[in-house]
């Protein structure tokens, strides 16, 4: 029978989230790096092939990084209380007069 609580080795999915956004920057600042590095080598196979390497990785793990952020935006948004409209406030009232007579 289990209880309602987490055991103390289970990771919350935001904690994982925030981990996992940590690690993707720390390899997209490496990979970055590695690009960096690759372009300031001499012309050879074994630079055009770390600089290739190192772009896949770049790009993989920005497109990454990116998506965490998004989906952790999206939760902040979704936690947080919906705000209530203004209708007191002279220029909201102003705004909503001007789109009905619109519609």
């Amino acid at each position: 029978m289990t209880s309602g609580r987490v055991s103390s080795g289970a990771r919350s999915p935001l904690r994982r989230a925030h981990l996992s956004l940590g690690v993707l920057l720390i390899i997209t600042i490496l990979a970055a790096g590695g690009v960096s590095a690759a372009i300031m080598a001499d012309p050879s196979s074994m630079a055009g092939i770390g600089f290739a390497a190192s772009a896949v990785v770049l790009a993989i793990a920005g497109t990454l990084a990116a998506r965490v952020v998004i989906a952790l935006e999206r939760v902040r948004r979704m936690s947080r209380a919906p705000e209530k409209p203004l209708p007191n406030a002279p220029l909201f009232t102003k705004l909503m007069s001007s789109l009905r007579r619109r519609a």
